[in-house]
C-alpha cells in the first residue's frame, strides 16, 4: 500500500511540475525579459514527518499522518488547484474572445485590417514562423514577425543562449488555439494592437554545444501575444505568461 502511495504521490507531483510554463520556447518564454521558469526544483534533504494527536483519550490513541499521505493530499489538492485556475482562465478567455468577435464584425466594415479569418491566419503563420526561426536561430525571419522593440529581446536571449553553449530545440510544434481577446483601435492605424490567447503544445529542448539534451519539456501552455499593426500587417510586439496577463 506505502509503495503505491508513494509511486501516485511521485505521479501527481510530476503532473503538477509539468503543468507549469515551457521553460523556453520562442524568446524564453517571456517578452518582459527574464527567462522561463526552470526544469525543475528540488525538496529540502530532510523528511518531515506530521503527526495528528487525538487529545481525547477516550477515543484512542492518535492518528497519524505519514509522509506518503501528507505527499499525496499535498500533489492532490495542489493539482485540483492548478486545474481549476487553468480551466478558469480559459473559460475567461472564451468569454473575452465573445466580446472581441462582436466589435471585429463592427470594425471589419470599416477597416478590412480587423477582418478576424485573416488576423487569426497571419497569427498562425506568424507563430510557426517564429517558432522555426528561434529553433535555428534565423534572427532574419525574426526581424520579420517582430517589432524592433521585441526582436532586441529575442536577439539578447539567442546571444544570452549562445554565450552559455547552448541551443533551445523545438520539436513537434502545434497551435491549439489561438483568439483575439481583446483590442486597441486607434484614430492613427500604427497604433492599433491586439491581444491573442495562445495555447501550443510542443517539444522544448534545450542542447548543449555537443547537442545533448539538458533539459526537456512536453506538453500544453498558455501565452497571450500582443500584435502591432504595421501597414495591413502585424508585428509580435510583446509575450506574457498566463500569470502575468490580467483577465
Amino acid at each position: 500500500m506505502k509503495k503505491r502511495l508513494t509511486i501516485l504521490s511521485i505521479f501527481l507531483i510530476m503532473m503538477i511540475l509539468f503543468m507549469g510554463n515551457c521553460y523556453a520556447r520562442a524568446g524564453g518564454g517571456s517578452g518582459s525579459g527574464s527567462s522561463g521558469g526552470s526544469g525543475g526544483s528540488s525538496s529540502g534533504g530532510g523528511t518531515t514527518h506530521y503527526y495528528y494527536h487525538d487529545h481525547n483519550h477516550g477515543y484512542g490513541g492518535g492518528t497519524s499522518l505519514t509522509p506518503q499521505n501528507s505527499i499525496l493530499l499535498t500533489a492532490t489538492l495542489a493539482g485540483t488547484f492548478l486545474v481549476a485556475r487553468c480551466l478558469y482562465r480559459r473559460y475567461k478567455a472564451i468569454g473575452m474572445h465573445y466580446q472581441v468577435k462582436k466589435q471585429l464584425k463592427v470594425l471589419d466594415d470599416q477597416d478590412e485590417f480587423w477582418n478576424e479569418s485573416r488576423i487569426k491566419k497571419e497569427v498562425k503563420e506568424a507563430y510557426y514562423a517564429i517558432q522555426k526561426a528561434w529553433t535555428l536561430q534565423d534572427v532574419k525571419t525574426l526581424k520579420e514577425y517582430l517589432t524592433d522593440n521585441m526582436y532586441g529581446v529575442f536577439e539578447t536571449k539567442i546571444n544570452w543562449n549562445e554565450f552559455q553553449g547552448k541551443r533551445n530545440v523545438l520539436n513537434d510544434v502545434q497551435l491549439l488555439k489561438h483568439d483575439v481577446v481583446s483590442l486597441y483601435d486607434s484614430i492613427n492605424d500604427d497604433e492599433d494592437y491586439f491581444w491573442v490567447y495562445i495555447e501550443g503544445k510542443m517539444i522544448d529542448e534545450m542542447r548543449d554545444q555537443e547537442d545533448q539534451v539538458l533539459e526537456r519539456y512536453r506538453g500544453i501552455f498558455v501565452e497571450y501575444w500582443k500584435f502591432k499593426r504595421t501597414g495591413n500587417r502585424i508585428l509580435l510586439d510583446e509575450i506574457k505568461q498566463k500569470d502575468e496577463y490580467e483577465i
